[in-house]
């Protein structure tokens, strides 16, 4: 007996039961934000759905309820008077709880919300103070497993909670922006060419070459900002975790990012032909970062690989666009789009690793 004590490694032991907690958090957050964009489904699909008690909301919020109880459990086990609150959670958990608090909150200041002001539609619904209040507790709760392995000193390797805790993150920025989201409305798919040539409206202000709005050019703008602020969000994402571990991140981890991502809005809107995509520019990034090992000591790969990612990302998605249903917009428009989007990534890059301020000489 004593033999087979000794042969134990008490920290490989914690260290594993650290891991199969941050496994058991990511997978309880998985129904929660699956729960979450259930509902999207069914608002989209049934637009005068305005009951709560629904099968969208009961997945949604047993997702949450769940994940809460996980992330107070250790709270209750373990707190001894005297030792703070904080110290009895698993180390990057302390804001978990904070999100679950905030969240409550949020659904609390929802209700009155909607009581007072009443319910609101469309854009004005992902823009409502008390729908950010719960988004904030959400992120919190759902990065839960990304702070907790980024605080580990035995984390060489990304463990894949984290790497699913990235993608939660990126559907959170994803579910607030649906409005200008490329998988929302793709823009430059041939179903979504305006018919009418004049964007109608009371006082089209300034005009310019004295005509009124052309229905084209809101056309090209919301499509371009739409790929402008998810590339600025795919690229926070990816250098986050390139910050963090480089090169060291599993195979396959930028693959199940995109992807999870992909499935969350993609089948939330019926964009299932697009999800593909997605999954293989993904792919494509693991392999760019295996390739050129981007990494804070290595400036110049990071940037280039900061360009790639969100480049090929937008260029398989025009390429998917165009294989299934066909693209209406003008070469220099899609193709200058690209290029923008490596551009966001490549500007990031600079605020990840910024070049050396040079200091004075001693004089």
């Amino acid at each position: 007996m004593s033999a087979v004590v000794a042969a134990v490694d008490p920290p490989a032991v914690v260290a594993a039961g650290r891991v199969r907690y941050d496994a058991l958090v990511a997978a309880l957050c998985a129904v929660f934000q699956g729960g979450v964009y259930l509902d999207v489904w069914a608002h989209v699909h049934q637009p005068d759905l305005e009951t709560f008690f629904t099968p969208w909301h009961a997945v949604l919020y047993s997702g949450f309820f769940a994940v809460a109880a996980a992330t107070a459990a250790p709270l209750l086990r373990r707190r001894t008077p005297g030792i703070p609150w904080s110290r009895a959670l698993p180390d990057g958990y302390d804001l978990s709880l904070i999100g679950v608090l905030v969240f409550l909150l949020g659904g609390v200041l929802d209700m009155l919300w909607h009581t007072i002001f009443g319910i609101e539609v469309d854009v004005e619904t992902l823009l409502s103070p008390s729908h950010i209040v719960l988004g904030v507790g959400a992120a919190l709760i759902f990065t839960g497993p990304l702070r907790a392995a980024w605080r580990r000193h035995d984390a060489v390797v990304a463990p894949w909670p984290a790497v699913l805790s990235l993608g939660f993150l990126l559907s959170v920025f994803s579910f607030f922006t649906q409005y200008a989201h490329h998988f929302t409305r793709p823009w430059a798919a041939v179903g979504n060419q305006p018919t009418a040539r004049v964007f109608p409206t009371v006082a089209p202000d300034p005009l310019f070459r004295n005509m009124e709005i052309q229905s084209a050019y809101m056309a090209h703008g919301l499509g371009v900002v739409a790929i402008l602020m998810q590339a600025i969000f795919i690229s926070a994402i990816v250098l986050l975790a390139l910050r963090r571990w480089g090169p060291r991140l599993p195979a396959g981890a930028f693959g199940v990012v995109f992807g999870m991502n992909a499935l969350m809005v993609g089948g939330a809107r019926d964009q299932w032909r697009l999800i593909p995509g997605a999954i293989a520019a993904g792919l494509v990034a693991d392999l760019l970062v295996r390739r050129l090992v981007p990494s804070p000591a290595r400036g110049s790969a990071l940037r280039l690989v900061a360009f790639a990612i969100p480049a090929v990302y937008f260029a398989v998605y025009f390429a998917g666009v165009a294989l299934t249903r066909g693209v209406w917009w003008s070469l220099p428009l899609w193709s200058g789009a690209i290029v923008l989007a490596g551009a966001v990534g490549w500007l990031a890059s600079w605020l990840v690793v910024p070049p050396a301020i040079p200091t004075e000489p001693d004089r």
